[in-house]
This record gives C-alpha cells, sequence and structure tokens, in this order.
C-alpha cells in the first residue's frame, strides 16, 4: 500500500485525493499536513511516504524553497507539484524541487489517480530508506549535539510599527533561556530597520546578509556556519542581526529567509523571529516555518484597526490561525478608547495587556531586556504570565510562585 502526504494550508485536496482511492489499483494511505512549518515533524513521525502532493499554498517562492529542501533531505520520495496558478517563481526554481509532475488545479480525477499511482510507482523502484537516517544532519564538532527534532520557531509580527515587537521578542528570548536553559537565538528579519542590536546595545561583525553570502554551499555547511554569523548578548542570547544597509536588505529573498531559519532552527532550541510591521513575502516565509506566531496592537483605533485586518489577511493566506497569541502592548487609561472594548472585537482573546512602564526605557538604555534588568516590576510580572503558557505544567508552577508580587512587610506597611 503506497503513502501519500498531501502539504496545504486546507484539506480541499487531501480531501478530493481520499474520495479517489477506490480508483486506485491499490488503495493508498493519505496522510494530511495543514500546518506548513510542521511538515518535518510528519515526515520523521509518519514516514516514510512514497509521494508528497504540495497544493497551492506552497506556489510560492518560499514554497519551492521548502521542498527542495524536503526533495534533497528525502530522494526517495516522488513529489507532484498541484498548484491552482503557475508559480511565482522562475522555471530554475520549480524544477529544483524534484518535482516529477505539476498539476494544474482544479484538475480531472483520473488525471490525479494517474499522477499518483506513476509517482508511487517510481518511489518503489528504490531502496526505502530510514527516515531517521534520511532527516539526521550531522553535527560539527565544535557544538554540543541536539536531538534530530528542528528547534521551535516563535515570529512576532503586527500591522503597524511602534506595537513593541523587537521589545517582546528580546524578552521572550531571554525568558526561554532563563527559565528552560535552552538554546536561544533571534533573528531580526526587519530587513531594513531592524533594531534588536540597537535594543541590547550590541555591535555585530556579520549580519543575516553576510551568512547568505555562503551561497555556493549546501544546506548543510550553511548550518554549521551560522553561528559565526552571530553575536551574543550578556544574557546568553544569540542575535542573527538584520543588514546594515537599505540595498542589502532588498536582495534577500523569501527562498533565503527559509535557508536561514532552516538552518537556525536545526542549531538552537528556540528561535524568535522579529518581524517588519508588513506581509511581505519574507514575512511569509518566516510564517511557514513558524510553531506559534505573536500579533501585538497598541491601545489606539489605527492599530487595533490594522491588527483585525491582519488577522482577516492571515485567514484568506489559510495561515493555521490555531497556534497564534495576540499581545495588546502600551495599554493605558482614558485615552479615548477602553481596553474592554478592544478584548471584545477579539473573541480569542489577548494573551498578555502590557501598560507602559517607565522601566522599560530604563531597560532599552541599559541594552538589557526589562524583564532582567527589573524583574520584579509589574510589566515584567505580567509578560512571564503570558510567556509561561508555552512551557510545560510543571515549569509554569514554579515561574507563578517565583514572579508572584512580593508581601509587604510590617514596615512598609507602617509607612516606615
Amino acid at each position: 500500500m503506497s503513502k501519500i502526504l498531501v502539504l496545504d494550508r486546507g484539506d480541499t485536496l487531501a480531501e478530493q485525493i481520499r474520495g479517489l482511492s477506490d480508483q486506485f489499483d491499490e488503495a493508498p494511505k493519505i496522510t494530511s499536513c495543514t500546518r506548513i512549518g510542521a511538515v518535518g515533524e510528519v515526515l520523521e513521525e509518519d514516514g516514510p511516504f512514497d509521494v508528497l502532493v504540495a497544493g497551492p499554498s506552497l506556489g510560492t517562492r518560499s514554497g519551492l524553497a521548502r521542498l527542495r529542501i524536503i526533495s534533497e533531505e528525502l530522494p526517495e520520495m516522488r513529489m507532484v507539484l498541484a498548484f491552482s496558478r503557475r508559480p511565482d517563481a522562475s522555471l530554475r526554481d520549480i524544477v529544483r524541487t524534484g518535482a516529477i509532475d505539476l498539476l494544474q488545479l482544479p484538475v480531472e480525477d483520473a488525471d490525479i489517480v494517474e499522477s499518483l499511482e506513476r509517482a508511487a510507482s517510481l518511489a518503489r523502484q528504490v531502496p526505502e530508506p530510514s527516515v531517521i537516517e534520511t532527516l539526521a544532519t550531522p553535527e560539527p564538532e565544535s557544538l554540543e549535539p541536539r536531538p534530530n527534532r528542528p528547534g521551535i520557531v516563535y515570529t512576532i509580527s503586527s500591522a503597524t510599527g511602534g506595537c513593541g515587537k523587537t521589545f517582546y521578542a528580546t524578552n521572550l528570548a531571554w525568558f526561554l533561556h532563563k527559565w528552560t536553559g535552552k538554546s536561544v537565538c533571534i533573528v531580526d528579519l526587519d530587513l531594513q530597520f531592524g533594531e534588536v542590536s540597537t535594543a541590547l546595545r550590541l555591535r555585530p561583525k556579520y549580519t543575516i546578509f553576510d551568512a547568505l553570502q555562503r551561497e555556493d554551499a549546501d544546506e548543510s555547511d550553511l548550518q554549521a556556519h551560522i553561528e559565526e554569523y552571530m553575536v551574543v548578548h550578556d544574557t546568553g542570547v544569540h542575535v542573527l542581526a538584520a543588514p546594515r544597509d537599505t540595498s542589502e536588505a532588498d536582495r534577500i529573498t523569501p527562498p533565503d529567509v527559509t535557508r536561514i531559519l532552516e538552518a537556525v532552527r536545526n542549531r538552537f532550541d528556540y528561535v524568535l523571529v522579529d518581524t517588519p510591521p508588513a506581509l511581505a513575502e519574507t514575512v511569509l516565509a518566516a510564517f511557514d516555518l513558524s510553531d506559534l506566531l505573536y500579533v501585538m496592537a497598541t491601545l489606539d483605533l489605527p492599530s487595533v484597526r490594522n491588527m483585525s485586518v491582519f488577522l482577516s489577511t492571515l485567514d484568506r493566506l489559510r495561515i493555521d490561525t490555531d497556534n497564534l497569541r495576540l499581545v495588546l502592548n502600551k495599554a493605558e487609561t482614558d485615552v479615548g478608547i477602553d481596553i474592554d472594548q478592544v478584548t471584545k472585537l477579539f473573541p480569542q482573546g489577548f494573551e498578555s495587556i502590557l501598560p507602559y512602564a517607565k522601566e522599560v526605557s530604563r531597560s532599552i538604555n541599559l541594552g538589557m531586556p526589562v524583564m532582567a534588568a527589573s524583574p520584579d516590576a509589574e510589566i515584567s510580572r505580567l509578560m512571564a504570565g503570558g510567556m509561561k503558557l508555552v512551557l510545560p505544567g510543571d515549569l509554569q508552577a514554579q515561574i507563578t510562585q517565583e514572579t508572584a508580587p512580593k508581601k509587604a512587610g510590617l514596615r512598609r506597611l507602617f509607612g516606615k
């Protein structure tokens, strides 16, 4: 029995193929993966597969780059592209996916069956390797070995500037490193005006652009050397800085972003991606690899409205919103818009509602996350309350206990 993996943000294509099971010589087993960023786990845990069918949501340059990586790692698995329109990429990018067929949607049932049976037949002509063997990447001797499973990717985004994405990313990075003891890297994907290095008072020697100049090297080589292009903060958090010049930023493509994030997440336990306030192709490439997406807004009408538009756009792009968290930053009273009014507009709720705080400005001037510089501040406790939800339950309980407000002693109660 053949095993077919259907990769697409929606389940429509997979359901169509399932409905044709009785038309195959032998009914195949169909697995659907609607979270693009989780395809590596599906391939490892449920594979090996004979055929991968890539749906319309992979018809972008970043999608094709991902398919190329999969094809290089699992050359015995045959690939079929099923797109509703010609991909926005060069013919060379399409060919490099290694696909044996390209179906134009909508497509006749008979054409799907013929294409998939041919693909499955070709897959059976080569020895079937171990999935672990094909996915495992040799680790350089300079680092301690990591499990084959890629690191977790959290992307911080917003529809408008000034919402505090960099502020949140740097604090989340510190939080994860402190409480888990695991390796953490921030990738500054605000390619034109990145501020992660400034916020942490770092002076990086290299940037993401420099790392991409290793264009003649294969993916394992980029992964092995990616840390050479980073700078390490005093807290132990690594940073891959944004380009120094806007002309360099313009030369970075969605496939470049995919290459970088694949390399970083195979070297670090946690990857934080700081993005610009836009849904550019480079940002969507990061979304494809993200395990969790934070969307931020501030307590003002334009920001709230744009958050609503942003979320609607994500839904139309079929980006998985189940792994999405909302954060309301710089919340104040008496500003003409009430917090309760805003929360009613977003039924999924806000993971954190953060106030204006003077400690934030002080921490930026120090080049430290506010949670490290002022751990007892209200804003630090409120952020910890939301951030801890990504961690195991026992660790959440420990964080709750250790970040609880300190009780005032008798001297303070009596003002002495």
